[in-house]
């Protein structure tokens, strides 16, 4: 079983390593733009250090991110219920975008090509996941009696999760994304990151004292 201090470290960690593996393998792609250019670029066959990227910045963090949502999900149900399958299945399917690398051309995706499905799979399966894993978690914290004070925290990742879920599919009805798909990617995966740090903040740090006072 996974520890709560190991939990919350884990989905830290993995916030840390993909904001400071994105810059630093965007700086080493020559003609890169964080604006318009896809983040799956940096992992693409043919980028400059793709390998790098791939394990640096959906590998290790989808491992990582599957640890604390493992964590999180335990210290609200106390066992493997559906919201621990979603959060770790979420998690795993990020890894799976970095072992399915996508192929691209000229900056667009080369939709016939095999790898690139799968690698668009597996990132829609990591967000459809995750929304799931949102709406799930508001109703288990409302039905334990244990995490009632901490109902208000489920909503907000509710809505943490639908915002950034919204930005990356409907980025090109929003004026200020329209011409800056990159942008609305990150946007999302910010929300992403935020909303396993939020949640790691919200069930993971309270739940010593909880078993503490149970004691």
């Amino acid at each position: 079983m996974v520890s709560t201090r190991t939990a919350r470290n884990a989905g830290i960690s993995a916030a840390v390593l993909f904001w400071t593996a994105l810059p630093v393998m965007a700086a080493l792609y020559p003609g890169y733009s964080h604006y318009t250019r896809a983040i799956s670029e940096l992992g693409a066959f043919g980028a400059p250090h793709a390998l790098a990227w791939n394990l640096l910045g959906f590998a290790v963090p989808g491992v990582l991110l599957a640890i604390s949502g493992a964590g999180i999900a335990r210290s609200i149900d106390g066992r493997r219920t559906l919201l621990f399958w979603l959060l770790v299945l979420s998690a795993l399917s990020l890894t799976g975008a970095g072992a399915f690398p996508a192929e691209m051309h000229d900056g667009s995706p080369a939709m016939r090509s095999g790898w690139t499905a799968a690698h668009l799979i597996m990132v829609l399966a990591s967000s459809f996941f995750w929304i799931g894993a949102a709406f799930v978690l508001v109703v288990r914290v409302n039905r334990n009696p244990r995490w009632q004070h901490k109902r208000g925290f489920g909503r907000s990742l509710a809505v943490i999760a639908v915002i950034g879920m919204a930005i990356n599919i409907l980025a090109r009805a929003i004026p200020v994304m329209a011409d800056r798909p990159g942008l609305a990617q990150r946007v999302a995966f910010a929300a992403y990151f935020a909303w396993f740090l939020v949640a790691g903040w919200s069930f993971l740090a309270v739940e010593p004292r909880l078993k503490h006072s149970a004691a």
